[in-house]
């Protein structure tokens, strides 16, 4: 079987796998597929679609000494419109990357 093809049905198959509401051992069982396989084409197939995320978008920046000083020395603000968010240390950047998508549909 070409790759292309086996990709296909693995793409197939994880998106069965996903609706069906099943444990991974349970559903692989149920389709006498063995979980390494299952395991191995998930992460070679999530690999694959990481890679086609969109290049990262850089933002202009102006900095505002004057509003900085009511922060915390450890943080920034970053302002998006009328909205301003708080960014400390060790913050979550997966989850600030969802916000600002967010509010760029606003």
């Amino acid at each position: 079987m070409l790759e292309n093809d086996l990709r296909s049905l693995w793409e197939q198959r994880l998106a069965e796998f996903e609706s069906s509401g099943k444990t991974i051992k349970a559903w692989c069982q149920e389709q006498g597929i063995r979980e390494n396989r299952f395991y191995y084409w998930r992460r070679k197939l999530r690999s694959k679609s990481d890679k086609k995320e969109q290049p990262v978008k850089w933002l202009s920046l102006a900095l505002d000494n004057k509003n900085q000083a009511n922060l915390n020395p450890d943080s920034i603000a970053v302002h998006i419109g009328q909205i301003t968010i708080e960014i400390n240390k060790g913050f979550d950047k997966h989850l600030l990357r969802e916000i600002v998508q967010v509010l760029q549909t606003i």
